[in-house]
């Protein structure tokens, strides 16, 4: 639903189709995540079942990390995959490949963590994981911004993927199996403890939230209609201010279970439709989640003739308040930090066809090598 900081009002649309919107986050498909390393498998070097529940209905897919930093994805013959949710990762997805699973069962109980996945791949490659925990006692689960950023070579979207109840698995009261063409494959352990128990290297949650920020595929921007309190309660997600008697953009954000993630603009963001020429302005963007995570960086937008430029750039790190000694380190890791300072966020709105206005608009990520988070 759409809100109004207090001490504005929502103030008048720039057209009667509404306010363009250029920020946005989408939510994907994945609701269940579980990814598992493994040391002495000559192709696989990490494999991550997902839960996949989207308009299309729900289902398994497993992604297979490969060595050479392709990705083989499976998935149940009913579930269908938008692989534009998986472009840019490593060097590619070796395409969807749908095959009958013998076992499908990927569950979150009382009892903890119920895994069992058996296909065989169409070249013959048999794979099947069983992980079957028997917790005593509460789950052990804390919020983690997951590292996939670090995983996209040629990103699509900024990949913000909340796990609002992450946990490990322990070693002792769980039953593993791992095999590929009947090998077994073993799973490295944590080199400390997490809540006093020793675990793999293998973590999951049952409820996460995949959002994608700004995906580049968007060519049509959508928009605000903020005309009156009553419309704007129907704008879900996009919080509009009054600037000046333009409207603005505040913020965006999705909710889901509980959690929220969301997108924060300081100053709001001009009505981009409707800039003067040579107008320039900038501000801090704030990424977040639950309010218990964020990343900031800066915001730009220009207007140079009939082109709108947008920029997203300087990203700090990521950080977590967590005290646990493991995770304190584990965090540190340049693939928990650095990965957020790499992506960088361009777009252009072509305003020469008044007659609609936000359909000629494109954009792009891209990623820096060599940075070094700050400090």
């Amino acid at each position: 639903m759409t809100t109004t900081t207090p001490g504005h009002h929502l103030g008048q649309p720039a057209g009667a189709d509404g306010l363009l919107v250029p920020i946005t986050l989408q939510l994907g498909p994945i609701r269940r995540l579980l990814v598992i390393d493994v040391t002495d498998d000559p192709t696989y070097r990490t494999l991550e079942p997902q839960v996949l529940d989207g308009p299309d209905g729900r289902g398994l897919v497993l992604l297979a990390y490969r060595h050479d930093d392709h990705v083989e994805l499976y998935a149940e013959p009913h579930v269908q995959v938008d692989p534009t949710g998986y472009d840019g990762l490593g060097k590619g997805v070796l395409g969807i490949h749908h095959t009958t699973f013998r076992a499908a069962r990927f569950e979150v109980t009382d009892d903890g963590l119920k895994l069992d996945v058996a296909f065989t791949a169409p070249n013959g490659r048999c794979v099947e994981l069983r992980m079957h925990e028997h917790v005593t006692g509460s789950r052990d689960a804390f919020p983690m911004l997951a590292p996939v950023g670090g995983s996209f070579d040629a990103p699509a979207f900024f990949p913000f993927i909340w796990l609002p109840g992450l946990s490990f698995v322990p070693v002792r009261g769980t039953e593993v199996a791992i095999l590929v063409d009947g090998e077994s494959r073993a799973i490295p352990r944590l080199p400390l403890p997490v809540g006093g128990r020793r675990c793999l290297m293998a973590r999951y949650d049952p409820d996460v939230m995949a959002c994608e920020l700004n995906p580049s595929r968007l060519t049509d921007l959508p928009r605000a209609r903020g005309r009156t309190a009553a419309e704007a309660e129907r704008t879900e997600g996009v919080d509009v201010i009054d600037m000046h008697g333009h409207q603005g953009i505040a913020g965006v954000r999705v909710d889901r279970a509980g959690s929220t993630c969301g997108v924060r603009l300081d100053p709001p963001l001009p009505d981009i439709a409707s800039l003067p020429s040579s107008a320039h302005h900038r501000g801090a963007i704030l990424v977040q989640a639950d309010d218990r995570t964020q990343l900031a960086g800066r915001y730009e937008v220009r207007r140079h003739g009939d082109r709108v430029h947008l920029l997203i750039d300087r990203f700090g790190p990521w950080r977590s308040r967590h005290r646990r000694p493991l995770l304190a380190v584990l965090f540190r890791l340049p693939i928990f930090r650095r990965w957020p300072t790499t992506y960088r966020w361009q777009a252009t709105l072509d305003l020469a066809d008044s007659a609609t206005p936000g359909s000629r608009w494109t954009s792009r990520w891209s990623r820096s090598t060599g940075v070094s988070p700050p400090d």
